[in-house]
């Protein structure tokens, strides 16, 4: 992988906060940190390896946190977010296909 997983993750959990400002969930600090060190280890494996899209991550943590289920697309965490969730997938089916 290329791309910062780093900036990746800051850039998703800046766009959940964002998104939860107007509803009545709030990530709080303890969940960003859980939430960071998820995205953080199935990101940072080979390409190969990693089974779950950074989305499919967060939705998955959020259902889990808040008893509800949530449908985020990465147009949901910004235009950055996306671009870089965009930026991940192609480099991820580049990986693979080498």
């Amino acid at each position: 992988m290329n791309i910062s997983i780093e900036g990746l993750i800051k850039e998703i959990i800046s766009g959940i906060n964002l998104r939860f400002q107007t509803s009545e969930y709030l990530l709080g600090k303890e969940n960003e940190k859980m939430l960071e060190d998820i995205l953080y280890k199935e990101l940072m494996k080979p390409s190969s390896d990693q089974s779950r899209t950074p989305t499919q991550i967060v939705n998955e943590f959020l259902q889990e946190e808040f008893n509800q289920s949530f449908a985020f697309t990465p147009a949901h965490f910004g235009e950055k977010a996306h671009q870089l969730i965009m930026e991940w997938g192609m480099q991820k089916a580049k990986d693979i296909s080498e």
